[in-house]
């Protein structure tokens, strides 16, 4: 036949060969073929038919060869064929048993129902089911029939196929846990003073919050002082020179409070100053509704002495008082920051500190008590989404992981956010190329994975793979369309 194309298919090769009983010709009556089935399905091509032969089919010297086939145009995919011929009956049978190994006897010539299923092709798409029907006789003289049986393939439903994105999480590194805590005290000192009075004022409450601070650190068993460091801050009312000396007096004199109440070492102890604190004053007056406050933000920021900023600033009358009454109490204060250093702890030990004291572990413990806990639990969530960016707010591993739980969640805006501040790792790429895949930028998507799979991401080559499947879907269905 012009044009056929022949493909090796797999499939259980019915050879039927009996011996009939003797009729003066061929008759097309006495070979029956019921269509059964010709169905796409999981990417095969599943063709079913059934075919019955009476006891007219051939006479004893003629043999019949039934060949089913698909066709498409100049497609054709040959299916296996049927031969019937008509003399040596007990050979043929025991030939036929040994092919098929029938339960019945052939003698009966029951129905026999033959299935084939083979791989899909584009072309498949307008196929039909043909018979070609050949009987022969001693001459070598052929008749030869050709008729349809289906003219329409029946064709999966059309669910477009929805990729599984494979996202990319980076084990972060083990450190060294140096940990910080800071804060502000506004103690009050009688005027031109620089000593701590315990009772005075606010000081009770004020020295309660650097106790507490302190004795957190050095009470705890787990961790290791390495430093304190307090710095003063005065406001600019005053000369220049008082109030540089105020604030680096009145820094020292907590220093000296903390040293004695704890009996610290000398040497932990860092002390600096700031005489007057201008840029505190700028912070609080840009958030502030205070009258004139352009003009005060020009005398603060002009590159005037301290001293000819505050005459500028009392040459305004009641903006000045109120500077003085409600802005000046919040620059006089004194920071401290406590640096200690914290042992590791396992995966028990970290469930037991979560509550009490996360800042106390690291990311990579952090990580591994996410992963104790089973994916997409509260628990698991919580640790990944949560804890650990709170904790580890500018680093990238903590937002490239994050991002892949949120990718899983299928939470893309929030994710997209995250991985704006997750650098460029491969686990990074992967997880930016993954929201374009499921964006359906596809090329974009490929671009990211490629990079991805060069820095080392193993979850990048199998999101490429999913891009290609997704590809050959999009033509299937594109296909599809055009067939409606």
């Amino acid at each position: 036949m012009k044009g056929i194309k022949r493909d090796h298919i797999s499939f259980t090769l019915f050879a039927l060969l009996l011996l009939l009983g003797t009729t003066s010709c061929f008759s097309q009556e006495a070979v029956r073929v019921k269509f059964l089935q010709l169905q796409e399905e999981n990417d095969s091509l599943h063709v079913g038919y059934q075919l019955q032969l009476s006891s007219q089919s051939v006479e004893s010297g003629q043999g019949l060869r039934i060949a089913p086939m698909i066709q498409a145009g100049d497609s054709v995919l040959l299916l296996p064929n049927i031969t019937v011929l008509g003399k040596n009956k007990n050979k043929v049978l025991k030939r036929y048993q040994h092919n098929r190994k029938l339960e019945q006897q052939a003698s009966s010539l029951p129905a026999n129902n033959y299935e084939v299923r083979i791989p899909y092709q584009l072309w498949m798409d307008s196929a039909r089911l043909c018979i070609r029907q050949e009987v022969s006789d001693y001459r070598g003289h052929k008749v030869i029939t050709h008729y349809q049986l289906n003219d329409r393939v029946e064709l999966e439903p059309r669910v477009p196929y929805q990729v599984v994105p494979h996202v990319g999480f980076i084990v972060p590194q083990k450190e060294e846990k140096r940990r910080s805590r800071q804060g502000k005290a506004f103690l009050d000192f009688p005027a031109g003073r620089s000593g701590i009075l315990p009772a005075y004022r606010r000081n009770p409450q004020e020295l309660r919050k650097i106790d507490d601070a302190v004795r957190d650190v050095i009470s705890n068993e787990d961790a290791v002082l390495l430093g304190l460091y307090v710095e003063g801050f005065a406001s600019p009312e005053g000369s220049y020179a008082l109030n540089e000396r105020l604030s680096r007096e009145r820094a020292t004199a907590l220093k000296e409070y903390i040293k004695e109440k704890f009996t610290l070492r000398e040497e932990l102890f860092k002390v600096s100053s700031v005489a007057e604190d201008w840029e505190g004053l700028e912070v609080l007056v840009k958030a502030s509704d205070l009258t004139h406050r352009d003009k005060v933000l020009e005398i603060i920021t002009s590159e005037q002495t301290p001293d000819a900023k505050e005459m500028a600033l009392k040459r305004l009358g009641v903006t000045y008082r109120t500077l003085l009454k409600d802005l000046f109490p919040e620059l006089r204060r004194v920071e401290y920051q406590i640096d200690y250093s914290v042992r590791d702890y396992d995966v028990e030990e970290a469930k037991k500190l979560l509550d009490k004291n996360p800042a106390d572990l690291s990311q990579y413990e952090l990580y591994n008590l996410a992963l104790s806990h089973e994916k997409g639990s509260k628990e698991y969530n919580s640790i990944l989404l949560e804890i650990i960016p709170r904790h580890f707010p500018d680093d990238a591993t903590a937002h490239t992981n994050s991002a892949a739980v949120l990718i899983t969640n299928g939470e893309m805006n929030a994710a997209k956010r995250q991985l704006e501040k997750a650098g460029s790792s491969a686990e990074a790429l992967n997880n930016r190329g993954i929201i374009f895949m499921l964006e359906g930028d596809l090329d974009k998507a490929d671009e990211y994975f490629d990079r991805a799979q060069q820095a080392g991401s193993k979850a990048a080559a199998r999101n490429k793979q999913e891009v290609q499947t997704k590809r050959a879907d999009n033509r299937k269905m594109e296909r599809y369309s055009r067939m409606k």
